[in-house]
């Protein structure tokens, strides 16, 4: 997906991010979530692969920006 997401209700772009957990550590997912954090924005783990997809904090569908 090229197109940015974004949370209406959170007021927040939302980064979609597609891991296997087995090939990740969980330490590396925790720093990658704190830096989309830092730059303002959510990170969604592993979505459907058809919309809507929800917001990881509100749970509110997501809109293409």
């Amino acid at each position: 997906m090229n197109n940015m997401l974004y949370c209406q209700n959170c007021k927040k772009e939302v980064v979609i991010y597609g891991v296997s957990h087995s090939a990740v550590p969980d330490k590396a997912l925790n720093d990658l979530r704190k830096q989309m954090e830092e730059e303002g924005k959510l990170i969604l783990f592993n979505p459907p692969p058809f919309a809507p997809y929800h917001c990881p904090l509100c749970g509110m569908d997501l809109i293409e920006k």
